[in-house]
């Protein structure tokens, strides 16, 4: 299997060798020719970078157009990775340094581009072709195919004016109409005073203080018995939020002995049990609508320790806010 296998890439490697254009591709190049190459690179880079102001200067542009022969001459010899990647990092260099000169090209200037001379010219060669009317029209065919000679960009079929179905969008003004206030509809804002806004019960703090006192009367209780309001799962919710503040502040414990958790009241915090407090331990216990209906099966939950409480509607009148 193994001589096979070697004998398998030596045939691989003969076909490779064979189809490589030794022309572009030449992984056999001589270490003194690539190393002279990089350098030459180097050295024609470090040029270019040198004489950068001279090379965007406005002139006739003949030193950029030195520098990128020499890179063309130097491209011939170039058959690995290591020096193409010069070849392109001074390909780049020479486009910006390009790119800046073309930007900085004043039109109509004599001694840049005189438009005169510019338009003479066009009329001259114009005048060579068939379709030249002196003085009526030019022959753009011709001019056309012999501009077509300097680039190589694919012809498409597009037209100057875009596509020939496309219709006119009217843009359509509209007037922004003024909205006039009827002084009869204005209402005047009632003004408040001192004794017209009622100070707001804390609901929180009273039904904490109620929930405290009806659990000392059946303390200890299964804390899922105490919580739990068969009627209602939002006030069995509220119910859990109204303990945790009366386990917080260290006047309720929970109890796990027997197995189920059970609720009692507990000393409030002082200076000898301060460190009960500092080690207790914290939950958080999730439900939703299908644990609140497993709890109240499982412990046969018929009525509620926690009165159902009655939700009161705030209604402002004219002089009193709620």
């Amino acid at each position: 299997m193994g001589p096979a296998r070697d004998q398998g890439l030596l045939e691989v490697k003969e076909i490779v060798a064979k189809a490589t254009d030794r022309e572009q591709y030449d992984p056999k190049q001589s270490d003194e020719e690539r190393r002279e190459l990089r350098i030459q690179y180097r050295q024609l880079t470090e040029d270019a970078l040198e004489k950068r102001r001279e090379l965007v200067a406005h002139n006739s542009g003949d030193g950029l157009l030195r520098i990128v022969s020499k890179s063309n001459v130097l491209f011939k010899n170039v058959k690995n990775t290591q020096e193409a990647v010069l070849d392109s990092r001074f390909l780049v260099l020479a486009s910006d340094l390009n790119s800046q000169k073309t930007q900085s090209i004043q039109i109509g200037e004599d001694t840049e581009i005189n438009l005169d001379e510019l338009v003479a010219k066009i009329i001259t060669a114009s005048s060579e072709g068939p379709n030249h009317r002196e003085g009526v029209c030019l022959d753009w065919e011709l001019l056309g195919q012999r501009a077509s000679t300097f680039g190589k960009r694919v012809h498409t079929m597009d037209f100057m004016l875009g596509p020939l179905s496309v219709q006119r969008k009217e843009i359509r003004k509209s007037k922004a109409v003024r909205l006039t206030k009827n002084k009869n509809d204005l209402v005047t804002p009632t003004q408040l005073k001192e004794g017209d806004i009622k100070e707001q019960e804390n609901e929180t703090s009273n039904n904490v203080n109620a929930i405290y006192q009806i659990l000392s009367q059946v303390s200890p209780v299964n804390y899922f018995k105490f919580v739990t309001n068969p009627e209602s799962f939002s006030q069995t919710v509220e119910n859990i939020f109204y303990v945790s503040f009366l386990a917080r502040s260290g006047v309720v414990g929970i109890s796990t002995d027997s197995g189920q958790p059970i609720l009692d009241l507990r000393e409030a915090p002082n200076v000898m049990n301060i460190e009960d407090v500092v080690n207790k331990k914290q939950i958080i216990m999730g439900i939703d609508i299908k644990d609140w209906k497993e709890i109240i099966e499982t412990y046969n939950v018929t009525e509620s320790y926690i009165p159902t409480r009655q939700f009161k509607q705030n209604v402002s009148t004219g002089t009193e806010w709620y």
